[in-house]
């Protein structure tokens, strides 16, 4: 099992602000390296302008700090893209819970998995400045059948039990809502360790489908065609790298 604090943001960007967008998501970038708890801060966005936020923190006191930061961000950003959808990741107390209450996110908890804690950040600097990342993997999220608690667990608990003896396997995460809400976060050190993860899941793939009804897919990198195309079934949504970091 393994500890989160944290979130996603998704928004869509508004016609005509994509550099308006690019001053204030790199104005709070600036600020977010300052914040000592703040360990991703992590934009993707789309070719026709979806935008993913990924942010985790040390504790709840440090996604306090970062709340703070963002409140002298919040116009701009807002008039820049407007917010569609935000997920809760983790077990996060009722004040941070309260701080975002005005979109409803959905709270998903720890289910099991890992996130190697030794592995090593990624952080780009451009010339002008600013930050960006590197990232291989992707978010999967499903519906959990009725009745298939327990049967999800298995297969999720055996699947997990492979990954660990995957070196290039950094982050396997399992997350579910109350309501049956299931996301899965991966990410791994290169190319070939997610093709190596992606050949140990088709022996658990039909028992996993079985108990819950894959969703959305979404590849967070510049993830290469041939690796799209394993997933080509669920036609994920392609997000790349826009800025930030990850310590």
């Amino acid at each position: 099992m393994f500890v989160n604090n944290g979130w996603i943001v998704e928004a869509k960007l508004n016609e005509g602000e994509l550099e308006n967008f690019k001053k204030v998501m790199n104005s709070q970038i600036k600020r977010a390296l300052t914040e000592n708890g703040t360990l991703n801060y992590q934009y993707y966005m789309s070719d026709e302008g979806d935008i993913l936020v990924y942010e985790r923190f040390a504790d709840p006191d440090a996604s306090h700090e970062h709340i703070e930061n963002w409140d002298d961000h919040a116009e701009r950003w807002i008039a820049a893209a407007a917010p569609t959808r935000m997920l809760h990741l983790g077990d996060l107390p009722d004040d941070v819970r309260e701080r975002h209450a005005v979109l409803s996110p959905t709270w998903l908890k720890p289910l099991g998995g890992f996130a190697r804690k030794e592995a090593e950040g990624s952080e780009i600097k451009r010339e002008d400045g600013s930050t960006t990342f590197e990232n291989f993997g992707w978010i999967v999220e499903a519906k959990l059948k009725e009745g298939h608690l327990e049967a999800f667990k298995e297969v999720m608990t055996s699947q997990v039990e492979r990954a660990k003896t995957e070196e290039g396997t950094l982050n396997y995460q399992y997350y579910m809502s109350d309501e049956g809400d299931i996301l899965v976060y991966e990410r791994f050190k290169d190319l070939e360790a997610s093709h190596i993860h992606i050949e140990n899941w088709n022996d658990h793939a039909e028992r996993w489908i079985a108990a819950a009804t894959p969703t959305r897919m979404v590849h967070l990198g510049d993830l290469p065609q041939e690796l799209r195309e394993k997933h080509a079934a669920l036609s994920p949504l392609l997000l790349k790298p826009f800025g930030g970091f990850a310590k």
